[in-house]
């Protein structure tokens, strides 16, 4: 399969002790453009090496290859007053950041004192997933794409000759 084919396919995920995480059958397939971060790095390389409809695969990405590493610090506390909804501990909420505004989830932790602390890792962060996979349909990819790689390469080469932010110190 080439970079850029739009790919519908049926899965089924688990954990390492059998635990389903997430599925996609026939009724409702996931259909997702390769090279596009659509899907998380392991899972789309591993799309990547089938080649035909009806090929069917197993294989598990390790954490790195997925949502990453649990981090223990990675977590927030905020006083209730200024949080707009009712918390209680094990719900998924969404914040903003402060920063860009940008909306992360969080899962609450704790509620002690006024204080809410959040677990901002993703659910999935330092575990090994395992997919069972069947492709159902591969649409060739458009004859100009450009990867969402490409895209963002070409954004950051654009920035600097405008005389935008230059990130690297080429001195």
């Amino acid at each position: 399969m080439q970079l850029g084919s739009t790919v519908t396919l049926v899965y089924k995920g688990t954990l390492e002790d059998g635990t389903v995480f997430g599925f996609a059958n026939e009724e409702d397939p996931m259909k997702f453009q390769t090279g596009m971060d659509m899907a998380i790095d392991g899972f789309e390389q591993a799309i990547l090496a089938m080649s035909e409809v009806g090929e069917k695969k197993t294989f598990t990405i390790s954490e790195y290859e997925a949502y990453g590493e649990y981090l223990d610090d990675y977590t927030a506390e905020i006083p209730l007053e200024q949080i707009p909804t009712s918390v209680k501990v094990g719900k998924r909420i969404w914040l903003s950041s402060s920063e860009d505004g940008a909306p992360v989830p969080a899962t609450v932790l704790e509620v002690k004192d006024g204080i809410a602390k959040f677990d901002l890792n993703h659910p999935l962060a330092g575990k090994s997933l395992t997919f069972e996979v069947e492709i159902l349909e591969i649409e060739d990819a458009p004859e100009n794409f450009v990867s969402a790689q490409e895209k963002a390469q070409h954004m950051k080469e654009q920035t600097k000759l405008l005389g935008g932010d230059q990130g690297i110190d080429y001195r």
